[in-house]
């Protein structure tokens, strides 16, 4: 069974809150991605972009790099992505940051969401929130009191059901647009969510970051 765990680092800033990050073992970043990776620490095993923002030590530091133009139709987000799954990917974390351009963040989140990349286990590290893409089961780790926002992506998620929240769903058919999961909140250390059809976000505020 492929169990390979991807970590993309994206382009903007950095996020604010110093999550550590999950094991690894695959590092894709997006061009000023790479400068990052080296303020995180990370050795970079593959660089995506135009390179228009990245310093030119971080490009000779990568192990393999794609280029590609500046006009484009599709963003480097997606092109991370697309790499993840030609490398035989299970999951990927992306880093990302809500402190820069709002429709880059936004941008982001959507692209992740998207079912071009259900074959994928994918959350985000996006400033103080944690963020999880479920098409099936997850199980999130927090504190009592944690605020937890549930919405519908890409059409209605039926047969929502969950273990640990403060309004528990039993079996809740959520439309995409639909702010009935906004703000539940964790009664536990670990909530358990399960999704019979459709996909869900989750969006786990914190509040010590």
């Amino acid at each position: 069974m492929n169990t390979v765990h991807a970590l993309i680092v994206t382009g903007g800033p950095l996020p604010s809150c110093d999550f550590p990050l999950p094991e690894t073992q695959l590092v894709i970043v997006a061009d000023s991605g790479g400068d990052h990776a080296e303020e995180l620490g990370l050795e970079v095993d593959l660089m995506i972009g135009d390179f228009d923002s990245c310093s030119e030590e971080a490009i000779e530091k990568a192990k393999e790099i794609r280029r590609f133009p500046v006009d484009k139709d599709v963003t480097d987000l997606e092109l991370a992505l697309a790499a993840a799954i030609e490398k035989n990917c299970s999951s990927v974390t992306i880093i990302t940051s809500a402190r820069g351009r709002f429709d880059h963040t936004f941008g982001n989140i959507v692209v992740a969401s998207s079912n071009r990349w259900s074959e994928l286990e994918i959350d985000l590290l996006v400033d103080d929130s944690y963020v999880k893409i479920i098409r099936d089961k997850a199980k999130l780790t927090g504190n009592p009191s944690d605020k937890l926002t549930l919405l519908a992506i890409g059409g209605t998620a039926f047969g929502i059901t969950s273990n640990g929240l403060k309004w528990e769903l039993d079996g809740l058919d959520l439309s995409a647009g639909s702010g009935l999961g906004i703000s539940n909140e964790f009664t536990a250390h670990e909530v358990e969510i399960s999704v019979a059809e459709g996909a869900v976000l989750s969006i786990q505020s914190f509040d010590n970051c």
